[in-house]
């Protein structure tokens, strides 16, 4: 699999940081980051949400190497530097295999010691749930953060109507996605980072709005094969993921180890919240009961 390093440094301790990009099963190029370092506990493959990119996690990646993990990401398929039509997909399924190209890539950089934890936030905690339930066997636990398996806000019923019809005659047609960058977060010096980020997008299309509804549906009704152990973080004033939804995925999976936690004065995006510091905390708290487990310690999440 041919590679184009773009940078690689070490800091001023122990982390390594690459960059390059890879390819996806059908030749979608896809862009990955590592953060490195010897003797880590494990890595945290980390998934981003819809219309935004995994350069908006270093604040996270920044935590979990200082407490001794490996952090791995990409940009899926038509998001931040990855190839691939703006914010769309064909079928939900090209995340999937997205996701499987991914885990291949990290195995391909021997990042593969050590627990493997899988962290998805909005849109990519509902690729990460999905994908718990069709391929547990790829890791050892997996954390949610605002997971959008249900939209916060009620779509009409005649809007509905016109997306599947678009969706079937004018697939890639784009509309305004209607996102308001102000529902993310409570701290504002985040919340002009996002406006100004060139590589968030602010669109979506027709195919991409009723295939995630339909991955929505069958996540929800194959939740009892999610089976990993598992984290919800969930933001109390999200205006794009539905609470409801993840507390009952989190209540309906077959999990032996599984927690949900109501961040209530958070907004959607809670490791880019105002007090960030409390999600962390709990985050690697979480992760080290995890580890203990991992290694042959205490089975009590």
């Amino acid at each position: 699999m041919e590679k184009k390093n773009l940078a690689e440094f070490k800091d001023s301790s122990r982390i390594v940081y690459k960059e390059h990009f890879f390819n996806a099963s059908d030749g979608i190029r896809l862009f990955y980051r590592r953060w490195y370092q010897q003797d880590s506990k494990g890595t945290v493959l980390l998934i981003h949400g819809y219309a935004e990119h995994s350069g908006r996690y270093r604040l996270l990646a920044d935590v979990l190497t200082s407490v001794g993990w490996n952090v791995a990401a990409m940009d899926y398929r038509g998001h931040g530097q990855s190839g691939g039509r703006r914010a769309h997909i064909d079928d939900f399924e090209q995340y999937m295999e997205d996701m499987r190209s991914f885990i291949a890539e990290v195995k391909s950089d021997d990042m593969a010691g050590g627990m493997q934890v899988l962290l998805g936030h909005s849109q990519g905690g509902l690729i990460a749930a999905r994908f718990g339930e069709l391929a547990a066997d790829l890791f050892d636990c997996v954390i949610l953060s605002s997971p959008f398996l249900g939209f916060a806000i009620k779509v009409p019923a005649y809007k509905a109507m016109m997306g599947q019809l678009a969706s079937k005659l004018m697939p890639t047609l784009a509309m305004p996605s209607g996102l308001d960058p102000s529902w993310l977060s409570h701290d504002k010096t985040m919340v002009q980072a996002y406006i100004d980020d060139p590589l968030v997008s602010n669109i979506a299309t027709a195919r991409w709005f009723t295939e995630v509804q339909k991955a929505q549906e069958q996540t929800m009704k194959d939740v009892k094969k999610f089976r990993a152990p598992l984290l919800v973080l969930q933001a109390g004033q999200d205006k794009l993921s539905l609470k409801e939804t993840s507390e009952a995925f989190c209540a309906g999976v077959s999990s032996e180890s599984k927690r949900f936690e109501l961040f209530e004065n958070m907004y959607h995006e809670i490791f880019n919240e105002v007090d960030r510091q409390i999600v962390f905390d709990m985050v690697v708290s979480w992760l080290d009961q995890q580890l203990e487990v991992f290694s042959g310690g205490s089975h009590e999440a």
